[in-house]
């Protein structure tokens, strides 16, 4: 029997507040990304935002 490896769980989604505090990161400037197109949104059974906190980091990276 051999054993498989565990996927990994998805990413969370986070709000833009939820997203500022895990990367410590200004609220404001998670806003103004998402509105300017630089970060994807996801918008699941309501209108909340939500991000990924690891395209937010790939973001910082690039810059």
């Amino acid at each position: 029997m051999t054993d498989k490896p565990r996927p990994e769980p998805p990413e969370p989604y986070l709000t833009f507040r939820q997203a500022a505090t895990a990367l410590n990161v200004p609220y404001f400037k998670i806003q103004r990304a998402a509105k300017l197109g630089l970060i994807p949104i996801y918008k699941l059974l309501n209108s909340r935002s939500y991000v990924k906190a690891s395209e937010i980091k790939e973001l910082m990276r690039s810059n």
